[in-house]
């Protein structure tokens, strides 16, 4: 697997791969979620996009938030055609690797806190649960992964 970076071309499978990857998790929190209803081109404009592409179109996408103290996983979605295939672990590690490059000493990301198997999973890759936020229409769960800073 080898990520590379959007273009504006890409915003159309990137929206399309984005609704069958989150649609499903809106039955569990009962909201739209964030990425999903995201406008794209500002996203591409301002964060680092990643694709994975695979035979019949995008099999994964990342977002990356690199501007702050740590590299923030802003949205990372599989197509359910390509799930089970460790795209998503992948995908992770390639966010940590990132985040040395960039001279990070850390990546967070956040989810809506009634995704008890997306919070599982995110705990079985070293990220550790820092705080929940409550929005007026959501429960986040902030997690954190901590590691050495590139140098």
């Amino acid at each position: 697997m080898t990520p590379r970076r959007a273009t504006p071309a890409d915003i159309p499978a990137i929206v399309a791969l984005t609704q069958a990857a989150y649609l499903p998790n809106e039955a569990i929190i009962g909201v739209p979620s964030l990425p999903r209803i995201a406008d794209y081109n500002e996203v591409l404009a301002r964060h680092e996009v990643w694709l994975v592409d695979g035979a019949s179109g995008l099999d994964a996408a990342l977002v990356l938030e690199t501007g702050a103290a740590d590299l923030v996983v802003w949205s990372i979605a599989v197509a359910p055609q390509a799930a089970g295939r460790g795209l998503g672990a992948a995908l992770m590690a390639f966010a940590e690797e990132r985040g040395r490059e960039l001279g990070h000493g850390s990546v967070r990301l956040y989810t809506h806190a009634s995704l008890a198997r997306r919070i599982d999973w995110y705990e079985r890759l070293g990220f550790t649960i820092t705080h929940h936020e409550d929005l007026p229409d959501r429960r986040l769960t902030h997690m954190r992964k901590i590691f050495s800073k590139a140098g």
